[in-house]
């Protein structure tokens, strides 16, 4: 599942067999569906998760339509091939919601969160706030961690 990735037969790769990656030493025609905790622990913290999903909330922000359900949705289709259900679509809108006032209270670097690059933040779309892009941040986080997304068949 990882495109041009130099790996080492003796030294398998953390990142990859916390996704049970198969062994190196031989061929793997068929993988075996796996699901582990571990896994979600990598997609959540592994900085190259983090910072994929700050791109996907800035994609969603400035692909996505004017509204929170048309990116709610825009981003199920960018992550599962689907519509999102509007059970998803309220629960993204709660979190979304919930994060943007823990923003606003200070609990959280707006900074930190919402940019790859502190130094040189992206251009944002218009009226789109940097604690706004740091709650679809958060949001984004959750939707590549999806059981969809995560779950190998």
């Amino acid at each position: 599942r990882s495109l041009y990735i130099f790996r080492k037969r003796a030294m398998p790769d953390p990142t990859l067999a916390s996704f049970d990656a198969p062994n190196a030493d031989i061929s793997c025609v068929r993988r075996v569906r796996t699901n582990s905790p571990l896994s979600a622990l990598t997609s959540l913290n592994e900085p190259i998760f983090v910072e994929s999903a700050k791109a996907l909330a800035l994609r969603i922000l400035k692909e996505g339509g004017n509204d929170d359900k048309s990116r709610i949705n825009y981003g199920y289709l960018l992550t599962t091939s689907r519509p999102a259900k509007e059970v998803e679509i309220r629960e993204i809108n709660r979190l979304i919601d919930e994060q943007s006032q823990r923003l606003a209270d200070g609990w959280l670097d707006i900074q930190e969160i919402a940019f790859i690059d502190t130094e040189n933040p992206p251009q944002l779309p218009n009226g789109i706030s940097p604690r706004e892009l740091a709650s679809w941040a958060i949001a984004s986080r959750v939707l590549l961690n999806l059981d969809e997304n995560l779950t190998k068949n």
